[in-house]
């Protein structure tokens, strides 16, 4: 045998060797980092609140700061839902936590600092030249004694909830252009809050669809985030699963879809009018506002089998009402 096939054979029982052993001690320092990682909320509870309602209150400071930006008309108005938000909070003994993050003081105020959160994103479903609308998808939204009734549980419902506005926020915002960074910010984030949502609701699923009917499909952006979304949803339903609750159809389900019509009576009043008096240029509409009809056809069925759809259809029709009117003066004033 030639000495450099011996001198060959060494060096690679060597480097066999020294993988093993790399390869355990990091298999020993994972098992040792992941244990501590989810242990030191629980071993620091009071810096791990400081964090969340930290990181809370700066998304909100952002996000309203950018809101005065904007608008300073719509800035005003999320002060008084601001105001009002904390006075309904404070006065009101109906709010429930069975969530329970931390310990029962703490979950009340994330909880708090979710629905202030919730209600500065929903000025972001108005167009952007007119952020001041989102008061009035406000109001129409909470308007819903059953709407106020889900977002006073602090449980996954509500996060179901939170996230699918998020997910809405993003899409409406939803921006073309040609920047590389902010366009694979904006990609990223949208596939993440879409794959929790729908790991949360699964039938925010129809989001998808939606997406790639209303959107230009020449965007290789939309391909992207659909693909990214695909697989996240993959990668969610091993880790944590996703489960699709499904009721059959009886009197029940007739008595959710009236008690929608009942509190969204002005929003479908108005969609209504709107596509009576406009349905030549109603129907073409494309963008945002035909995302917000898809999902308001699709859930309006899917009310009837999945109740927990009821708030994220009220918030649909309202910010669809809202987009539709304003969208239809801007073409008749043209």
């Amino acid at each position: 045998m030639p000495r450099w096939t011996g001198l060959h054979n060494f060096f690679n029982d060597a480097e066999i060797k020294v993988r093993k052993v790399v390869g355990i001690q990091v298999s020993v320092l994972l098992g040792q980092l992941f244990p501590l990682i989810f242990n030191w909320p629980q071993s620091h509870p009071d810096s791990m609140r400081i964090i969340i309602l930290g990181v809370l209150f700066v998304l909100l400071f952002v996000l309203a700061y950018n809101l005065f930006r904007e608008s300073r008309d719509a800035f005003v108005l999320y002060t008084i839902v601001l105001f009002i938000s904390i006075l309904w909070f404070a006065n009101s003994n109906e709010f429930t936590v069975r969530m329970i993050i931390l310990d029962p003081l703490s979950s009340s105020l994330i909880h708090f600092s979710f629905l202030l959160l919730l209600s500065c994103l929903i000025f972001y479903l108005a167009p952007k030249p007119s952020r001041e609308l989102g008061f009035l998808i406000y109001g129409l939204a909470f308007a819903s004694p059953t709407f106020r009734g889900i977002i006073k549980t602090f449980d996954k419902q509500f996060f179901a909830l939170f996230f699918f506005v998020v997910t809405l926020t993003l899409i409406m915002n939803f921006s073309f252009t040609p920047k590389t960074f902010r366009a694979i910010l904006e990609t990223f984030l949208l596939s993440v809050f879409t794959v929790v949502s729908i790991g949360l609701n699964a039938y925010a699923s129809v989001i998808l669809p939606a997406f790639i009917i209303a959107f230009p499909k020449r965007h290789r952006r939309n391909y992207v985030y659909i693909g990214l979304t695909i697989i996240g949803i993959i990668i969610f339903s091993k880790v944590f699963g996703i489960s699709i609750s499904t009721k059959l159809f009886d009197k029940s389900s007739l008595y959710i879809l009236a008690r929608f019509i009942k509190e969204s009576l002005v929003q479908l009043v108005l969609l209504c009018y709107l596509f009576v008096t406009n349905f030549k240029i109603a129907i073409r509409m494309r963008g945002q506002v035909l995302f917000l009809l898809i999902l308001t056809i699709a859930y309006l069925p899917l009310l009837t089998v999945h109740p927990w759809l009821f708030a994220s259809l009220v918030i649909v029709t309202s910010a669809l009402s809202i987009r539709l009117t304003q969208k239809l003066y801007l073409i008749t004033q043209t």
